[in-house]
């Protein structure tokens, strides 16, 4: 990293608030950004010194502290799961803890509880709903009684219990005052469920919000999202009585359960195939799914927002259904469509997708990322050849953890031991010299997948089954930014080389007097009488794929994204062919015009594509009142306009932040994966 390259006020803002863990209770003293630093590399100290049996030699210490520079210089980068939780007691105890994302069935009651429990621990999850095992309540069961908390501060029982009282005609399910206990509660609610009359749900055990969880360092969200969540799944069962769930009831089911936790820590994702080829197929057997999140929030189903849902096509489907889709997905983004034959040609045992969609997991699999900042290697091939060798080697030594946390089925473990994914991603790549050439990109791909297997060769455990891929990178991509330099978000174009981003933070938040005082421009949340949105200068890598428009109320010229879906998905199948071996995570950007001819794109490469996200193209000059909104989080602006406001900005001093929120950052804009 340049001397006079330091990390950009968002970069510093996003990386103190999302990775920097708190060192008392209170959460009112963290670490410094050089403790989370050797916490992370000791993390990875700890899991090769741990499966080799003895202390790192000399040459691997050198190794290690190559990485660490690396990381120091924000070129490579360990997950977001692994920054926030490497090097604590608690993931060295639950290893799902430091993994980005994972994928199960949902057809017992066990599959629940592993999912819930996943997301608890802050893991994304990618499920398929499966009939046939899981039921509703006896007839008799009529009446849901909520038990709620009356305590001021943690201390309750920890594990979960319950009490069947068939003299009394009630069945108690007490709720312990843990992640664990939770799960397990769950699992109680779902497996032999007695014939009485009332079921009651008993909280009282559980701490309020905004207490800090010890071990998770998070905040809690007490007892009532659980509770509220708790109920509306114990009345769909009572409404489901004496019967085996449907496919949509194991959807609301799961959604419910990421509703507990705020959605940074339950992304999802569902997954259900069909065999249909015709629009009439699609809809005979799947108009219920295509329509599920339509109208969601009027009908008081607001927690089927926690899903990203997408069809899962086992055949080529005909031109007219790609079209329908895509209608539907103009105004909504829903549903998804994803090539299972393609994607079980690059991953045989794959039967599911994680929540972003750029890894291909079998079920009770998991995933832990890393990314490495190519642009950044500019005029450096070399650099960035050993940056993918070393961050392979690093995304192997993850996969060298057991499973078996005491919740999780065994199966977990099994396919951790067998299969090894791996995945090593960049970010930035719209702004590196080699985007478009097929050669380098195979060579920086044989690069991690080298350093993947040497570390596999290393520990004398199974080669990983595939090693790269592409993912958004939404949150880590801005703590990764440098003043001037900010990070293209995965294989995404930003919005402009120069943009203004409105970020929320609570009105009473101790910064923002520090704000005012540095020159920053700040207003009132339109959408949130309790905040206030400060206005920060952003500036991204130049790019040819910028177009240069004038904006004719000023007569500045800027560099915005204007580029064609046909463009993105061009770089989509590039990256596919000579770089991905899971699939690449991208939000392709459209309008209504360019529909006919993404449809063609899709008949003629259908066999090379997997899946992608999709979003409504937005005019770049139009206002929030042009596009409906109260505000827009991104506003593209030209360079003198940028330069014009840095210029009066004033240093801020990072350190006398002393706010436990976390930063209210627009991830869904590009694609994000809203997963710490």
């Amino acid at each position: 990293m340049l001397s006079n390259q330091l990390p950009s006020v968002r970069a510093q803002f996003t990386h103190r608030r999302t990775y920097l863990r708190p060192l008392n209770e209170e959460g009112t003293v963290f670490e410094t950004n050089e403790a989370a630093h050797r916490r992370v590399l000791g993390h990875q100290r700890w899991l090769w010194e741990r499966q080799l049996g003895r202390a790192l030699n000399v040459r691997e210490w050198g190794e290690l502290q190559d990485l660490g520079d690396l990381m120091i210089e924000k070129k490579v980068s360990m997950s977001g799961r692994v920054k926030w939780m490497g090097g604590t007691a608690l993931v060295k105890e639950r290893a799902a803890g430091a993994f980005n994302c994972s994928f199960s069935v949902a057809y017992t009651p066990a599959d629940l509880v592993d999912i819930f429990w996943l997301l608890l621990n802050g893991c994304g999850v990618g499920f398929k709903p499966v009939t046939g095992l899981l039921s509703g309540f006896p007839f008799s069961i009529q009446n849901v009684r909520i038990v709620q908390s009356e305590r001021t501060d943690k201390g309750g029982a920890e594990d979960s219990s319950e009490h069947i009282d068939l003299k009394a005609g009630t069945w108690r399910i007490t709720f312990g005052d843990s992640a664990k206990g939770w799960a397990k509660a769950l699992g109680m609610l779902f497996g032999e469920k007695p014939r009485v009359s009332e079921l009651i749900l008993d909280f009282s055990e559980l701490r309020p919000g905004g207490k800090r969880l010890r071990g998770y360092g998070w905040i809690s969200s007490g007892w009532q999202p659980l509770a509220h969540a708790m109920g509306r799944i114990a009345s769909l069962m009572v409404g489901a009585a004496h019967r085996n769930l449907t496919r949509g009831e194991i959807i609301d089911i799961v959604n419910h359960l990421g509703t507990v936790l705020s959605s940074r820590r339950s992304a999802q994702i569902c997954l259900i195939e069909t065999e249909a080829t015709t629009l009439a197929e699609l809809m005979a057997q799947l108009q219920w799914y295509v329509d599920f999140k339509t109208d969601r929030w009027e009908r008081g189903e607001g927690q089927r927002e926690q899903s990203n849902n997408s069809i899962g096509f086992l055949n080529k489907p005909e031109p007219e259904v790609i079209e329908e889709l895509l209608r539907r997905i103009l105004p909504t983004g829903e549903p998804g469509f994803v090539n299972v034959a393609e994607a079980r040609r690059r991953a045989p045992e794959m039967e599911g997708l994680n929540p972003c969609a750029e890894i291909l997991l079998p079920n009770k699999g998991f995933c832990n990322l890393v990314q490495v900042v190519w642009h950044r290697f500019n005029g450096d091939f070399e650099g960035l050849m050993r940056a993918q060798y070393l961050a392979g080697r690093a995304n192997y030594r993850q996969t060298a953890v057991s499973m078996r946390d005491g919740v999780l089925q065994l199966q977990w473990n099994d396919a951790q031991k067998l299969l090894r994914l791996c995945g090593v991603s960049p970010t930035g790549a719209v702004a590196w010299e080699g985007i478009e050439s097929p050669e380098m990109l195979e060579a920086v791909r044989d690069a991690a997948i080298a350093g993947a297997n040497s570390m596999a060769d290393d520990f004398g455990t199974p080669r990983p089954r595939r090693v790269t891929q592409v993912q958004p990178a939404g949150t880590s991509s801005k703590a990764l930014g440098l003043e001037g330099d900010e990070v293209h978000e995965g294989a995404h174009l930003a919005l402009s080389r120069w943009i203004f981003n409105w970020i929320n933070f609570p009105a009473n938040d101790p910064m923002l007097e520090a704000f005012a005082a540095a020159g920053y421009d700040m207003k009132p949340n339109p959408n949130d009488p309790t905040g206030v949105i400060v206005c920060w200068p952003v500036e991204y890598p130049a790019s040819p794929k910028f177009t240069q428009v004038l904006d004719p109320e000023t007569g500045h010229h800027l560099e915005v994204n204007q580029e064609s879906a046909i463009s993105q998905l061009e770089r989509y199948r590039l990256l596919m062919k000579h770089y991905v071996e899971h699939n690449c995570s991208i939000t392709v950007s459209f309008d209504e015009s360019e529909i006919p001819a993404m449809v063609q794109w899709f008949m003629d490469h259908w066999d090379e594509y997997v899946g992608v996200s999709f979003l409504k193209r937005n005019n770049p000059f139009a206002t929030a009142e042009d596009l409906g909104y109260k505000y827009l989080p991104q506003q593209c602006v030209s360079r003198e306009v940028y330069e014009e406001y840095t210029a009066r900005l004033l240093p801020i001093d990072i350190s006398e932040d002393k706010s436990s929120e976390l930063l209210q950052l627009d991830e869904c804009s590009s694609g994000g994966c809203p997963v710490r």
